[in-house]
């Protein structure tokens, strides 16, 4: 085992040796030594892999949500919603009056474009009964419907999209705007 070390250590660059062994992920292993050396050094990089310290992540993994919601309920409040939003928004444009802002809605996908400030892109995704959305501010979102707030929510953060986007859309008018999407039960009747 000695030798096996010795030989090791003689193949290692030599700027390795200033790095602390703890911080190292390279295993220098020559090809002449037997399995059982290798066996030794795997053992020996698997205990300084327990040690090392864990990866944090910017973002949660994604949840995985099974929506209990019927096909015919998704499409009615998703229908709805999009109907809702899509009237909202072109009173609000008719209102500012800029020629580079401008919305359409065809095949599910609404999209609102911005000029400068970016596009908006909300579309239904049926096989997951979801909203997404596509915000030049927030980026990507995955909306599921919530029972219990009536609302399409985000599953990371728990924040309605209505909230969302009155915020990022107040901001990017100039002023306070109410898309009128909150209830979305009440929407599909």
């Amino acid at each position: 085992m000695m030798l096996a070390r010795q030989a090791a250590r003689s193949l290692r660059h030599p700027r390795l040796d200033a790095i602390p062994s703890t911080a190292r992920t390279i295993v220098t292993v020559p090809a002449r030594l037997s399995s059982a050396s290798l066996a030794y050094s795997s053992a020996a990089s698997a205990c300084s892999r327990r040690h090392a310290p864990r990866r944090t992540y910017a973002t949660p993994p994604p949840q995985v949500v099974h929506s209990d919601l019927p096909v015919q309920k998704y499409h009615a409040y998703a229908d709805a919603t999009m109907d809702q939003l899509l009237e909202s928004l072109e009173n609000a444009l008719d209102s500012i009056g800029d020629p580079e802002y401008e919305v359409e809605y065809s095949s599910g996908v609404l999209t609102l474009k911005l000029g400068a400030k970016g596009t908006y892109v909300i579309n239904k995704q049926p096989p997951n009964k979801q909203i997404w959305l596509s915000s030049p501010v927030s980026g990507p979102k995955r909306y599921d419907y919530s029972p219990a707030l009536d609302d399409w929510v985000y599953g990371r953060d728990g924040r309605p999209m209505s909230a969302l986007l009155e915020q990022e859309l107040g901001s990017a008018f100039g002023g306070a705007i109410q898309l009128g999407i909150s209830r979305v039960s009440a929407l599909a009747r």
